[in-house]
């Protein structure tokens, strides 16, 4: 860690052909961006509110909390929710989205470690939307079906006259 608070890859690899230990400081030959990816979002098994990603982290440490992914509304409005490792299966991590406590809007989002960021992937277009309440009243979240390979989610309360209109027409 640096003074100011930021992070900064350290890599303690041997040359070849001579074998001298050596210490990249500042990702001079060693980049972080391979060592991170985003492999599937889905609904959290059990938990259909839940949006969850997982990923897989080659990395060898970073601080607790600095693996993230953050959401962001376009209207100012933000999100960040801290992975969490999988001890059980070496590097992966799981970060899940509580969709409940997010407030409406067209959220987009990126995975984050210190000033390195990925993009997330898209929600998969057959994703059934969750469906909960909140003060009583309906609300939903679904895939942004226009972002293309960008992650997109649409979380909004439902329009009950639009509901019982679309119920009846069926």
């Amino acid at each position: 860690m640096a003074d100011d608070d930021e992070i900064r890859a350290v890599t303690l690899y041997a040359t070849k052909p001579h074998g001298n230990f050596t210490l990249d400081i500042g990702e001079r030959k060693h980049e972080v961006p391979p060592h991170l990816n985003v492999t599937s979002v889905r609904w959290a098994p059990g938990t259909p509110t839940e949006l969850e990603f997982t990923g897989r982290c080659t990395l060898a440490a970073f601080p607790d909390g600095a693996l993230a992914v953050h959401l962001e509304d376009g209207a100012g409005g933000s999100a960040v929710f801290p992975a969490r490792a999988c001890p059980q299966a070496g590097g992966d991590f799981v970060v899940r989205v509580p969709v409940t406590e997010v407030p409406a809007g067209l959220w987009t989002g990126q995975l984050r470690l210190g000033g390195w960021s990925w993009s997330l992937p898209p929600v998969p277009d057959d994703l059934a939307p969750a469906k909960w309440r909140r003060r009583g009243l309906p609300w939903y979240a679904k895939p942004m079906t226009d972002q293309g390979e960008e992650f997109g989610l649409h979380v909004a309360r439902t329009h009950l006259a639009r509901a019982v209109a679309r119920r009846l027409k069926s």
